[in-house]
C-alpha cells in the first residue's frame, strides 16, 4: 500500500473520530462550566431545566495547611486558586493538608436536593456544606497518623435551608508526590441530574468492560480450539489488561462496587496500564515476525516492564509514587514504535495491518483528549467511543483474518481433495508406468530363455538391448522423483559459474538427438556465441534444457525444434519453440504443476510421470530466472526462460577439477605411485580437447610431461586436424563445446578408428543415465563427471592407454603369428618345387632352398614382434617369398622393383609382406596368364611412401571395404593380414592403407612411413 493510500485512510478515520467526539460534547451541552469568582458563585437565576449540571470551574478560596468547617475562623490568610489545578505552588513537594471553599447562592424558591460530584482527589478528601460532612473518600487530617488514603469519586446530595451554601472540601495527601490538588472538574446540579450523568459513565464504562471480555473470551476459544496461534493469547491478555484499566480509571467502578481497598486500587492501576503497553507490543511482535529488531526490543522491554512491575507489587504507594514518570515512559513506548512498525508492516505488503493501525490511532486520540480533559480545557463525562473505535478495529483485524484463513481452509481442502483424487491418478499412473516396463523386462528375459540361443545371437541381443532400454526408462522416472522430494526438502543447491550458453545448448542438441531417431523432426541451435555468459550451474542448466527439448521431442510428430537466445535488461532470454501438437488455456494453467501431463493425444504417445517441467521451473527460479510458456493447439508451443549475466567482475571460475584436502597427500603419493613409467619417445600421446583454456591448463597440471606427452585443442575441428597429424593414445574431451560437442566430435572419431584404436574420455557436468548413455552411443569409451578427483582422473587415463598399447601389442603379435603359421599347402608346394628341381636344376634347386630358408628364418624371427624393423629385413622377406612363388609359377609372375637399396628406413614388421602376398595370390595369379607386380619405396623428404601394384582382377568397393573388417557381414572371422596391418599403421602413423581398385584392372596399395 503506497504512502499516499495510507495517509488518506488515517485522514478520513481521525475525521469520523473527531467528528463522533465533537457530536458527544455537542449532546453533553447540558454540563455547562460557570465563571465562579472570588470563591463565590451566584446561581439565584440558574435554570436548571437548560443546564441542570455545571463545572464548578474556576477561582475558590484556599486554605493551605489548615482544615476549616463552616463557622471556623481560618488562621491563615486565604488565598484564591483555580479550580481544577494542582497546590505545588502553594504546598512545598506537593504533600500536606488543605482546604477549598466556595459559597453558593440558589434561589431559595427550589426546594429540591441537590448533588456535588467530586473527582478522585489524592489522596483523601472530605465534602462538609453548611458545616456539615455530607460525602468523602478516606479520612483527610492534619496529622499522618490521623490519615486514611481515599481517592475514589463521589457523590453528596443534600436540600438547601437558606438561598447561602457554605462548600467546603478538605483535601490531605501525604503519599502521592505525582499528583496533588483538585485536577478534574467538581459538578454540580440536581440529584437527578448528577445521578443520571454518574449512572450513564459508569454504564458505559461496565458496557466497554463486557465488550472487551467478549473479545478476550473468544481469542482463548480460539486458541483452544487448535489456532495454536501465539498472538490470540496476547490479544486476549491486552484485552484483559485494557478492562483492568476501565475499571480502575475515571469512575474506578472496581474499587466503589466490589470494595477494593486503596492499596491495591492503586497497584491495579498502574499494573494495568502497563499491562496494555506490553501485551500490545507482544501482539504485535506475535503478528510481526519477520521484524528481528522488533522481537529483541519487546523481549528485553518484557524484561524491564516485568521487573518494574515486582516493584509496582512490593513497594508502598508513597515510593512508589516517585516512579510515576517511569510509569509514563514505559506506558507510552509501545504507543510510539508499533505504529513505526504496522506502518513498515503495510508497505512491505501486510494489508490487513491497516486495522492495527486505525486502533493504534484511536488509542491516541483518546490519550491526546484524555490530556487535554485533565488539563481543564476540555469537559466531558466517560467518552467510551475511542476506545471502543480501537479495540473494534483489532477485532476487525481478527475477524478478517479468520475469514481469510477460513477461505484459505476451503481453499487447501478443495485442492487437498483434487490432490487426494490426483494422488490416486498419480498412483495409477505409476504403476502404470513401472508395470509396462517390469512385464516388459520379464518376457524379454524369458523369451531369451526359451530361445535356448546364446547371448551374442541376433535376436537375442536385440531383446536384451530392448531390455536395457526399458530398464534406463524406468531409472529416469525414479530420477524425477527424488529431485521432486529433494525441491520440497530444500536440499536441492546449485553451483553457479560462468557458462557459454552455445556450448550447453550443442551438447544437450547431440544428446537429444538419439531420442528423436524415428522422427522426421530436426533440432535447430539458433544460440550465437557471442551471447553474453549465462551465471548458472552447469548441470543444472543442462536438466533445464534437456527436460524442455525433450518435451518438445515428446509432444512434436515432425517439423523443428529451435532454441534461440537473446540477452535483454541483464538477463539471457532462452527460447524452446517447437512445431508440435500444442496445448489449450486449461493446460497451459497446470502445466508446470506436479504430476500434470501434456495433452492426452493419441498421436503423442506422451508416456511419464509429469515431473520434467514442475521441477524444470523450479529450477530456473532457483537461478532467480523465471519460466513462462505459450502455445497454440494445433501449432506448437514456445517455452521461454531467463537466466542472469555472469557478472564479469564478480565471476565464479570454472573449476574442474576439485581435490580432497584431507586426502590430498596421500592422493597424490598414490597418484605418483600409480603413474607408468613411460621414458622417452615412449610416453602414451594424448589430445586434450576443451573450449575453456583453465581448464587445458588443469588438464596439463593433472598429467604431468614426464608420463604424457599432451597435446591440447579448443575446438572439435582443431582436435580432427590434429588427429591427422600423427599417431593418438586417448582423446580427452568436454562434452559442451560450441560449434561441435563432445558428442559430435566422438562419432566423427568412431569414423576413422575403433574403440581400441583411439579411445575416447568425455567431461561431462552430468551422471544422469541419459547423459552416460549419449555418450556411449556416440562412441566414447569412458566418462568422468566434473569436477573431478585428480587421482580418479588419472586412473582412467592410465587405463585407457594402457588398453591402446595391449590392443597394439596384441596387433603386432598377431602379425608375427600370422606370418608363423605358413600355410600347407604353401609348404607342400614349395618341398615338390625343391623335389622337382633336383633331378632337372641342381643350382637353381639350391637357390630355391636358400630362399625358402631365408623366408622360413625371417617368418620366426623375433624382431617380428617388434614396434619397428630396418625396411632391409622386411625386404629379405619379400624377395625370399616372391622367389619361391616365381619358380612355382614361372612366367605367370613378374615383379618390379622401385626401392632405393640405401634408403634408410624403418616400417612396422610383416606389412609389406602381406601386401605382396595379398597382390600375388588373390590379383595375378587370380588371372590364367598371370600378372605383374610392382613394389614401390619413394623417398618424399620427411617420409617415405611404401606401394605394391598389380595388374591382376582388381576388387569393387564392397570387396575394399571387407578386407579392412575383422569380420564380414554374418560376423564370421576372415583373414585378417590387411586389417592387421591398416590397424597397426593407423596407431602408428595416425593412417592406414589406402587402397585403389578397379575390377578387371587391377590394385594398388599404399601406406605412409615417417622417418
Amino acid at each position: 500500500m503506497s504512502r499516499t493510500k495510507i495517509a488518506i485512510y488515517l485522514f478520513i478515520f481521525v475525521l469520523i473520530l473527531t467528528g463522533i467526539r465533537l457530536a458527544w460534547l455537542q449532546i453533553q451541552g447540558s454540563s455547562r462550566a460557570v465563571a465562579v469568582s472570588g470563591g463565590v458563585l451566584d446561581l439565584s437565576e440558574w435554570n436548571k431545566e437548560q443546564a441542570p449540571l455545571l463545572l464548578l470551574n474556576g477561582e475558590w478560596v484556599f486554605y493551605p495547611n489548615e482544615l476549616i468547617h463552616s463557622k471556623m475562623e481560618p488562621i491563615t490568610e486565604q488565598k484564591l486558586v483555580q479550580l481544577p489545578s494542582s497546590w505545588e505552588d502553594e504546598l512545598p513537594e506537593g504533600l500536606g493538608y488543605a482546604t477549598y471553599r466556595l459559597r453558593l447562592m440558589l434561589n431559595p424558591a427550589y426546594s429540591g436536593a441537590y448533588s456535588i460530584r467530586v473527582p478522585s482527589i489524592p489522596s483523601s478528601s472530605a465534602l462538609y456544606v453548611n458545616g456539615e460532612r455530607i460525602a468523602g473518600s478516606g479520612n483527610p487530617a492534619a496529622r499522618e497518623e490521623d490519615f486514611i488514603p481515599g481517592n475514589l469519586p463521589y457523590i453528596g446530595t443534600f436540600i438547601p435551608d437558606q438561598g447561602i451554601v457554605d462548600i467546603v472540601i478538605h483535601v490531605a495527601n501525604y503519599d502521592n508526590h505525582a499528583i496533588n490538588g483538585i485536577m478534574q472538574p467538581i459538578k454540580f446540579g440536581t440529584e437527578e441530574a448528577i445521578r443520571k450523568a454518574y449512572s450513564v459513565s459508569a454504564g458505559l464504562q461496565a458496557a466497554i468492560f463486557l465488550f472487551l471480555f467478549m473479545h478476550a473470551a473468544y481469542a482463548v476459544a480460539l486458541f483452544a480450539m487448535g489456532a495454536r496461534h501465539k498472538a490470540l493469547l496476547s490479544f486476549s491478555m491486552l484485552m484483559l489488561s485494557a478492562m483492568l484499566s476501565i475499571i480502575t480509571d475515571d469512575d474506578r467502578i472496581l474499587l466503589d462496587w466490589f470494595g477494593i481497598g486503596y492499596l491495591w486500587g492503586w497497584k491495579l492501576y498502574y499494573l494495568s496500564f502497563l499491562g496494555v503497553s506490553v501485551f500490545l507490543l507482544k501482539f504485535t511482535n506475535d503478528l510481526l515476525t519477520s521484524f528481528v529488531r522488533l522481537a529483541l526490543f519487546t523481549r528485553w522491554y518484557g524484561i524491564i516492564c516485568t521487573i518494574y512491575a515486582a516493584c509496582v507489587v512490593i513497594l508502598p504507594p508513597d515510593i512508589l509514587s516517585y516512579t510515576d514518570l517511569l510509569h509514563t515512559l514505559l506506558t507510552l513506548v509501545p504507543f510510539v514504535l508499533v505504529p513505526l512498525y504496522v506502518y513498515r508492516a503495510i508497505r512491505q505488503g501486510y494489508q490487513d495491518m491497516i486495522y492495527i493501525l486505525f486502533a493504534m490511532t484511536a488509542f491516541t486520540a483518546s490519550t491526546l483528549w484524555g490530556v487535554l480533559k485533565t488539563a481543564g480545557l476540555v469537559s466531558s463525562d466517560y467518552y467510551p467511543f475511542d476506545l471502543l473505535a480501537g479495540f473494534s478495529c483489532l477485532a476487525l483485524f481478527w475477524f478478517k483474518d479468520y475469514f481469510r484463513h477460513s477461505e484459505k481452509t476451503a481453499k487447501l481442502t478443495r485442492q487437498l481433495q483434487a490432490q487426494d483424487k490426483q494422488k490416486d491418478e498419480f498412483l495409477v499412473a505409476t504403476s502404470h508406468e513401472l508395470r509396462n516396463p517390469l512385464h516388459g523386462i520379464m518376457n524379454m528375459a524369458q523369451a531369451v530363455m526359451d530361445s535356448g540361443g546364446s547371448i551374442d545371437n541376433g535376436s537375442n541381443r536385440a531383446r536384451m538391448e530392448l531390455l536395457l532400454a526399458v530398464g534406463k526408462r524406468m531409472s529416469v522416472l525414479l530420477d524425477d522423483l527424488m529431485d521432486l522430494k529433494r525441491f520440497k526438502e530444500g536440499r536441492v543447491r546449485i553451483y553457479p559459474a560462468k557458462l557459454h550458453l552455445s556450448n550447453v545448448t550443442a551438447g544437450v542438441l547431440d544428446m537429444i538427438r538419439y531420442l528423436a531417431e524415428g522422427k522426421p523432426i530436426e533440432l535447430k541451435s539458433e544460440v550465437s556465441a557471442s551471447l553474453p555468459p549465462v551465471y548458472a550451474d552447469e548441470n543444472r542448466l543442462i536438466q533445464i534444457l534437456f527436460n524442455l527439448i525433450h518435451n518438445a521431442v515428446k509432444f512434436t510428430n515432425e517439423g523443428i525444434i529451435r532454441v534461440r537466445a537473446f540477452d535483454k535488461d541483464g538477463k539471457v532470454h532462452i527460447e524452446i519453440s517447437d512445431t508440435g501438437i500444442g496445448m489449450d488455456e486449461q493446460t497451459v494453467s497446470r502445466i508446470f504443476l506436479p504430476y500434470e501431463q501434456g495433452p492426452s493425444d493419441e498421436s503423442s504417445k506422451a508416456t511419464g510421470l509429469g515431473l520434467g517441467l514442475a521441477i524444470t521451473k523450479q529450477l530456473v527460479e532457483l537461478h532467480g530466472g523465471s519460466l513462462s510458456v505459450t502455445s497454440t493447439p494445433g501449432q506448437g508451443s514456445v517455452f521461454v526462460f531467463t537466466l542472469p549475466v555472469a557478472d564479469i567482475e564478480n565471476e565464479i571460475p570454472d573449476s574442474m577439477i576439485e581435490e580432497n584436502p584431507a586426502s590430498s597427500v596421500a592422493a597424490s603419493a598414490e597418484a605418483a605411485a600409480a603413474m607408468p613409467d613411460y621414458k622417452g619417445s615412449d610416453r602414451p600421446r594424448i589430445l586434450a580437447v576443451d573450449d575453456d583454456p583453465v581448464n587445458l591448463r588443469v588438464l596439463q597440471s593433472v598429467l604431468p610431461s614426464e608420463s604424457y606427452e599432451l597435446a591440447t585443442a579448443v575446438s572439435g575441428a582443431e582436435a580432427l586436424s590434429l588427429l591427422e597429424q600423427g599417431n593418438w593414445d586417448l582423446l580427452i574431451a568436454d562434452v559442451m563445446m560450441p560449434g561441435m560437442s563432445g558428442y559430435e566430435l566422438a562419432r566423427r572419431v568412431r569414423e576413422l578408428f575403433s574403440l581400441t584404436e583411439l579411445p575416447i574420455l568425455l567431461l561431462t557436468a552430468r551422471s544422469r543415465t541419459e547423459d552416460i548413455e549419449a555418450g556411449f552411443r556416440a562412441g566414447a569409451n569412458d566418462y568422468v563427471t566434473k569436477p573431478v578427483d585428480s587421482l580418479e582422473l588419472k586412473s582412467r587415463v592410465r587405463a585407457l592407454t594402457e588398453v591402446v598399447r595391449a590392443a597394439r601389442n596384441q596387433a603386432r603379435m598377431e602379425a608375427a603369428w600370422l606370418q608363423a603359421q605358413i600355410r600347407p599347402h604353401f609348404l607342400f608346394n614349395a618341398l615338390n618345387s625343391i623335389s622337382a628341381l633336383s633331378e632337372i636344376d641342381i643350382r637353381q634347386m639350391q637357390a630355391l632352398l636358400e630362399s625358402f630358408g631365408q623366408y622360413l628364418r625371417t617368418s620366426f624371427d623375433f624382431q617380428n614382434t617388434d614396434q619397428l624393423v630396418p625396411l632391409q629385413k622386411e625386404l629379405e622377406l619379400v624377395r625370399a617369398y616372391l622367389y619361391i612363388e616365381k619358380v612355382r609359377f614361372g612366367s605367370r609372375i613378374h615383379v618390379e622393383w622401385n626401392v632405393d637399396d640405401n634408403l634408410k628406413l624403418s616400417i612396422p614388421p610383416l606389412t609389406l609382406q602381406p601386401l605382396v602376398e595379398n597382390a600375388v595370390r588373390h590379383g595375378v595369379l587370380a588371372r590364367k596368364q598371370g600378372g605383374r607386380i610392382a613394389i614401390t619405396v619413394a623417398d618424399m623428404g620427411t617420409h617415405a611412401v611404401v606401394s605394391v601394384r598389380d595388374d591382376g582382377v582388381g576388387m569393387d568397393e564392397d570387396v575394399i571395404r571387407q578386407v579392412l573388417q575383422k569380420k564380414d557381414m554374418d560376423g564370421r572371422r576372415k583373414g585378417i593380414g590387411l586389417y592387421n596391418t591398416n590397424y597397426r599403421l593407423k596407431q602408428l602413423y595416425g593412417e592406414g592403407l589406402q587402397i585403389v581398385s578397379n575390377p578387371g584392372q587391377g590394385t594398388t596399395i599404399t601406406f605412409s612411413v615417417h622417418k
